[in-house]
């Protein structure tokens, strides 16, 4: 978990901001903190006339308090939820998938990240859901690289039902990187079960979660779940896994489940 830890405290970080008025670029040469700034702001002008005056690459890296060795454009903005932004650097070719120096893929970031003035309102994920969206419908990868977390798997730890059911609808896979009952990252269950998001378990089990896998070494979704003391979705993990679900606990697994893990087609 302290590399769980670790990546989502590197992403919370949040981004310096300055003030939001557009000004003009000097050819040949850009401002890095104005240009981290617009980036945050959606001021796209100011982007554009960075890009196409001063000379500066679409996939450039700059510096950003969350990525101080530097981060892809697209990904600064698709954190940021800049839809104009974004639009533009697709454009002009920015790599959608382009990763920050952690692995995390702009719609990874889309997927976990939410309007911090808007949080408790059913607005706060507005923008950032309309930039998963951007990015899928503009071809961007729905998975990672190999034993990395996915964009469902930071959806699922979020809690954004919205983007999981998308997600999964777009065709992520929900297993991730588990193969025969085993993996080396945090399925998108078993993010679902550390944070207690008994709804979004049920939208991936549903969709063929398998809760029979392991972490190498370590626990299931079930034993997250017990381990942070969701104790209602630890039972409801622990049904879900065929040692329990198709026992003795048959008939009242199916109940707290709502379904028979028998008709369930298991994405393995």
């Amino acid at each position: 978990m302290n590399t769980v830890i670790a990546r989502i405290v590197s992403a919370l970080i949040v981004l310096a901001l300055a003030g939001c008025a557009s000004v003009s670029v000097t050819p040949g040469s850009v401002d890095s903190d104005r240009l981290l700034n617009a980036l945050v702001l959606d001021d796209v002008h100011y982007v554009r006339g960075a890009v196409e005056s001063a000379g500066v690459n679409p996939n450039q890296r700059i510096p950003a308090p969350a990525w101080p060795d530097g981060a892809p454009l697209i990904a600064i903005a698709a954190r940021a939820a800049s839809l104009e932004t974004m639009r533009f650097l697709i454009a002009a070719g920015a790599d959608i998938n382009a990763r920050t120096p952690v692995n995390e893929t702009p719609l990874m970031l889309a997927a976990f990240f939410f309007d911090e003035s808007r949080q408790g309102t059913g607005q706060a994920y507005e923008r950032h859901e309309r930039a998963v969206r951007l990015l899928v419908e503009s071809r961007a990868d729905l998975e990672n690289i190999q034993y990395q977390y996915t964009p469902l798997t930071y959806a699922a730890y979020q809690g954004n039902e919205r983007v999981v059911r998308y997600l999964i609808e777009r065709g992520a896979r929900v297993n991730a990187w588990a193969q025969n009952g085993g993996t080396y990252v945090n399925t998108p269950l078993m993010m679902a079960a550390i944070q207690g998001h008994e709804q979004i378990a049920r939208t991936l089990l549903r969709a063929g979660a398998d809760a029979d896998v392991r972490v190498y070494g370590g626990h299931t979704a079930a034993e997250f779940a017990t381990k942070y003391n969701h104790r209602g979705l630890a039972q409801l993990l622990m049904c879900a896994q065929r040692q329990y679900g198709t026992g003795a606990f048959g008939p009242q697994c199916r109940q707290i489940l709502g379904y028979d893990p028998a008709d369930v087609r298991m994405a393995r």
